[in-house]
């Protein structure tokens, strides 16, 4: 599994230089990533998600942001929870988390890193749930 996620990680920070991961690579974090203009309370969030064990079988499931990131309007975004302790378990970076109940509608992975779902993929989809166009 180190080796498909450590090429993954790779891939992900040509479009996000500054991510961060952790030492066995069981977590990804995208310090800034950038949210959709006026539907939050702020430009940017960090963006962190948990690699299960069984990855790349078993695809990531929900996503971290910061605590505070709220809706233009002061309410909380569909399907936010306002605590660092996912379903998934808890956030492994200390700090001020909320958390966004997602998951991939599918999750097909292939032999190879291109031929199918894979992290990359499942950022897009945490930049689809933030827009808001599915709650997951």
């Amino acid at each position: 599994m180190h080796e498909r996620v450590k090429e993954e990680i790779d891939l992900l920070k040509r479009q996000f230089p500054k991510l961060e991961h952790g030492e066995k690579l069981d977590w990804v974090l995208l310090p800034d990533m950038a949210l959709p203009d006026g539907r939050f309370n702020r430009a940017t969030t960090p963006v962190m998600f948990l690699v299960p064990a069984s990855y790349p079988q078993c695809g990531p499931d929900n996503f971290f942001v910061d605590l505070g990131l709220r809706l233009k309007d002061g309410a909380n975004p569909p399907a936010f929870n306002a605590n660092g302790q996912s379903s998934t378990g808890p956030a492994p970076v200390a700090g001020q988390w909320g958390w966004f109940s997602w998951h991939p509608q599918a999750w097909r992975p292939a032999a190879t890193v291109e031929g199918g779902d894979n992290l990359l993929g499942f950022v897009r989809g945490i930049n689809v749930c933030l827009r808001g166009e599915e709650s997951g």
